[in-house]
């Protein structure tokens, strides 16, 4: 009986084994469409920002910051970025802390709406790397009940406020 056992585990091992090597050799399976994830927010923004001290120079020590210029991708071809947010250097310790909020203006009125979190090291190098998150809290016209969210990033040339730019990659969802 152990004989018999064991001879099944074998034949399982070397049938499991082959059938795997089997699937793993197989050059006729392709990658489909519908297998593949695309990004319904894809957008590049390119912008100039003005920064004042915060007001809160212990809590915050940092910035508020506005911004305005172009957005380009998709689900907005083409647009006008703004923005409002605060950065701060108090409140994560070795890191930008920056919190905001932006709209993208397409030119028939429609409008996105996003805020977003973001950090980056505070480093002695002039140019800085926000990453982090956004969300998508609805809009004007076709965006009015829009919702979604995704990773954003940036680069801010600390001496070149004329010349920010961010992206915005993820997921846009339209609920009425």
């Amino acid at each position: 009986m152990a004989r018999t056992a064991g001879a099944v585990a074998a034949s399982l091992l070397i049938i499991g084994g082959t059938a795997g090597t089997t699937f793993a050799a197989e050059t006729d399976r392709t990658v489909s469409a519908a297998d593949t994830w695309y990004p319904s927010v894809e957008v590049n923004n390119n912008f100039a920002v003005v920064a004042t001290t915060h007001p809160d120079t212990v809590g915050c020590n940092g910035y508020n910051v506005t911004g305005s210029g172009t957005s380009t991708g998709r689900p907005i071809a083409s647009g006008t970025w703004t923005q409002t947010e605060v950065a701060c250097l108090g409140t994560i310790p070795g890191k930008w802390d920056i919190k905001g909020t932006a709209s993208i203006t397409e030119a028939d009125g429609d409008k996105l709406n996003i805020s977003y979190q973001l950090t980056a090291p505070v480093t002695s190098d002039t140019m800085v790397y926000p990453t982090g998150t956004f969300k998508i809290t609805g809009g004007a016209g076709n965006y009015e009940f829009a919702t979604g969210s995704g990773k954003m990033n940036a680069r801010v040339n600390l001496l070149d406020h004329d010349h920010v730019s961010s992206s915005l990659l993820g997921e846009i969802q339209y609920l009425g």
